[in-house]
């Protein structure tokens, strides 16, 4: 088995919602003169809602998704140090993106560039206190210390059931990938609006607006 198959099989609950919910809250994506930057970008949720505006996508390697749409424009790039003016763009969209660049100050960083370059921006971001780690697909494990965690991966995770990783890689991930709290977000985000994104009454996700 695939492990991207297993996250398709979660995605088909909760991103055709949240595409739904993009396309309600930025009207601007029908207008084919604006510009939409999508930072850390994949082909959600731009497949689902096929926008007019202009699509950026900026990642440090092409996604094999975003080569299916020659329409697009790609960019390799570093998003925590954006080569654009200020206000450069109608939109910064980013999607599960900020919890994997780096340290807080790293994440500061792609913050205050989201807001610099963006007139607007979008920034979702799961919550690290929901019981299940979103990547691992594991119940808690991402509260634990990194000692402990780093044994628990390979056999207490789906991804570590099928990707099969070796020690090396899942302590690679462990240390790469920083979840927030709420009180991060709004730090990180000053003056924002924060929405949450909930399932079963819990919060899932953040997502901030300007």
């Amino acid at each position: 088995m695939n492990i991207h198959t297993v996250y398709q099989f979660f995605m088909k609950r909760f991103r055709p919602v949240r595409a739904r919910d993009i396309g309600k809250r930025f009207p601007i994506l029908s207008d084919p003169q604006a510009r939409i930057l999508d930072v850390g970008g994949r082909a959600f949720p731009w497949a689902e809602l096929m926008p007019a505006a202009r699509i950026t996508i900026l990642n440090r390697a092409r996604p094999h998704s975003v080569s299916e749409h020659c329409e697009w424009e790609f960019v390799e790039d570093d998003g925590t140090d954006l080569q654009y003016s200020d206000g450069s763009f109608d939109l910064v969209f980013s999607n599960s993106v900020i919890e994997h660049v780096g340290g807080f100050q790293a994440q500061r960083q792609f913050a205050a560039e989201m807001m610099r370059v963006g007139k607007r921006i979008y920034c979702q971001t799961p919550n690290l206190w929901f019981p299940i780690e979103p990547h691992l697909i594991a119940v808690f494990i991402h509260w634990l210390p990194f000692p402990v965690a780093r044994k628990l991966v390979r056999f207490a995770s789906v991804w570590g059931w099928v990707k099969k990783p070796d020690q090396e890689k899942m302590d690679d991930f462990l240390k790469s990938t920083r979840l927030l709290t709420r009180r991060g977000v709004v730090d990180l985000f000053p003056g924002c609006y924060l929405r949450r994104e909930r399932l079963s009454g819990l919060t899932k996700s953040f997502i901030v607006e300007k």
